[in-house]
Order: C-alpha cells, then structure tokens, then sequence
C-alpha cells in the first residue's frame, strides 16, 4: 500500500462508505485499540473481522462525526505505519454503556493516534492504534 491508496481508503472512511473501507481487510482482520487512554472507564478492545469494524463505527457513527487527516505514512514490506490526525464532533449523546459514554452532545474531542497495519496479500490483516496525543478542542479544522 503506498500513500495514495490509503489517502483513498481514509476517503471512504471520512465519508462512511463502511464496505469500501472494509473491502482492504482480510476476512480474519482483527483492530486493536489502545487502553487506559481515557481512565479504566475505555479499557482495551479488538474487533474481529470487517462486519464487526462496520458494526462498531456505523454505531459511533450515529452520534459522532469522525474525520481522519493523514500525517505521516511509512510503507516497508507487509508493514504500513501512519500518524492520523483525527477529530470526533459528538452531535448527540451516546448510548450509555458505549465506548463513547463520557462524551455529550456538543463535544469536540481532538487526538493523534499512530497506527501499525499488518498487511498479507494486499490487505489489511492486523491494526494496532497507538495514542499519542489529545488536543485543544479550539483547535478544530472541521467544524
């Protein structure tokens, strides 16, 4: 994957196309996110495989807009690594019991995650989100 096709694939997640996004997955993807970055309340999680992934972000989705801004993109061999740059707009509360809990209608929650794919055959087989940094709700681009 070089940076291109993943400005594409950041494209169709920005715009919610859930199985284009999907469809650089392998069936037996798993996503592994990062704990304790907001307290013991957001303790790790992985999902397994792409209807799960959807299923995750369509639900997030319903009450967060979420847009991903590609910083640095490093491609070598089956590994892909990338810093994302990404802003969450909470528009509605979320569910209780959700990952999002802590957050309400009107939030902006801004951070930079680094991510590390794993890539067999041309698909996405392992994601590893790291993060790094929060930022000033102020500072938002897409409002």
């Amino acid at each position: 994957m070089n940076r291109e096709q993943y400005l594409e694939y950041v494209g169709h997640f920005n715009n919610k196309r859930y199985d284009k996004v999907t469809g650089y997955f392998a069936p037996d993807i798993t996503v592994e996110y990062f704990d304790n970055a907001y307290g013991p309340q957001f303790p790790a999680r992985t999902l397994h495989g792409p209807a799960e992934f959807a299923a995750s972000y369509k639900s997030l989705h319903e009450h967060t807009r979420e847009v991903l801004e590609l910083g640095d993109f490093m491609a070598s061999g089956g590994l892909v690594f990338v810093e994302l740059y990404t802003e969450f707009h909470t528009f509605a509360d979320p569910p209780s019991g959700s990952h999002q809990a802590g957050w309400k209608k009107g939030d902006i929650t801004i951070m930079t995650n680094w991510v590390i794919y794993n890539m067999e055959g041309g698909k996405m087989k392992r994601i590893r989100i790291a993060h790094f940094r929060n930022h000033d709700p102020k500072t938002a681009k897409y409002k």
